[in-house]
């Protein structure tokens, strides 16, 4: 098998794995919405074996671009895939793997934003219940409109 053959096998393996990502990031958001912890555990696992798999591919396509003398950046692959033949198709494909990666960044930034609601939700919901001040009033009047509350430091257990 040729080098370029090799490379384009490990580009079309990085796809694959990109979207088997984006699959399992779409599966954690679900656990995290469902507040299911064991399922998310998995997820995270299969993520985790996932992304040393992408990046192992990622360092072998380093190696091979680095290796005819272009940079491993977005303009140093552009300049190099325009020199080859065939290097048309090669980029679509590499700028195919770009926007599979793009879109599970923004599924994982999704999910962490998730995860902090909900680490938010809870600590609130810790603090209320040890009768500590959460901070503005959360209550409304029939009007709508927020209303302060009249005691503060109340414990759950004397309300």
């Amino acid at each position: 098998m040729t080098d370029e053959a090799q490379f384009r096998r490990s580009l079309e393996e990085s796809i694959r794995l990109g979207q088997r990502l984006e699959d399992i990031l779409l599966e954690e958001t679900r656990a995290i919405e469902s507040r299911e912890p064991e399922r998310l555990q998995a997820a995270v696992q299969r993520k985790q074996d996932l992304l040393r798999a992408l990046e192992a591919e990622t360092r072998r396509q380093q190696e091979w671009i680095e290796g005819h003398d272009a940079a491993f950046t977005p303009e140093g692959v552009a300049r190099l895939f325009a020199r080859l033949e065939g290097g048309e198709h090669l980029n679509d494909r590499w700028q195919a793997l770009r926007a599979t990666i793009e879109r599970c960044n923004q599924l994982n930034q999704g999910n962490a934003r998730l995860i902090e609601r909900n680490q938010r939700r809870v600590q609130v919901s810790m603090q209320i219940l040890r009768g500590e001040d959460t901070g503005p009033a959360t209550t409304y009047d029939p009007y709508g409109r927020t209303r302060q509350r009249l005691v503060s430091g109340q414990t759950i257990t004397r309300a």
